[in-house]
């Protein structure tokens, strides 16, 4: 694929998800309006930057990476959060999860490529993608808390109560990181030589 044509898709993502989070903020108000996720809509505006801002630091991100990023976005924020899919549609919520520790492992292989020798020890990479995916759905569960706290939302409620709900998110996020490991950093097998 031409790089005009990655860069188009690109865009086309990023602004999509940042429109979509633009109107609904201008719907929040409206007077009886039913959107009222003020915060959440206003993180679909600043989330597709992510990927900007951690180029502002050196990382170099792939744009495979970059657009799996983008299009994780959309199920995870637009559709589960903004529009409330994840109360409507219960295995939403523990499929996009996974599909998160999916993403995470990528973005520890990501991580590792750059930061490290390609030609280090597959145990520790292993190790640390899991690692990696582990500390992503944590950090994520303490996000969902902090908006429960503080702007007084549901995320950890949505179908069972809060513990449940953090457990089994965080749970599916590793099962997904696992296979995402396996994918991400798969072994390559020795061939033996017949003398």
């Amino acid at each position: 694929m031409e790089k005009s044509t990655i860069k188009t898709i690109k865009n086309i993502l990023k602004y999509g998800i940042v429109l979509s989070g633009v109107v609904l903020v201008v719907l929040h108000f409206i007077p009886d309006s039913n959107f009222t996720k003020i915060w959440s809509y206003l993180a679909t505006i600043a989330l597709p930057f992510v990927m900007d801002f951690l180029r502002i630091f050196g990382l170099k991100i792939s744009n495979r990476l970059e657009i799996a990023y983008l299009l994780f976005l959309i199920p995870a924020m637009v559709l589960g959060i903004d529009f409330n899919v994840y109360s409507i549609v219960y295995p939403f919520d523990k499929i996009v999860h996974c599909a998160s520790g999916l993403l995470a492992a990528f973005c520890a292989r990501e991580i590792i490529d750059q930061t490290s020798q390609k030609s280090g020890e597959l145990w520790f990479k292993a190790l640390f993608s899991i690692c990696f995916v582990a500390f992503t759905a944590a950090a994520w569960e303490c996000f969902e808390f902090t908006c429960d706290q503080i702007a007084g939302q549901h995320m950890q409620e949505l179908i069972t109560t809060g513990l449940d709900d953090t457990m089994w998110d965080i749970i599916v996020a590793l099962i997904g990181g696992v296979v995402g490991t396996v994918l991400a950093f798969p072994v390559k097998r020795r061939v033996q030589k017949k003398s």
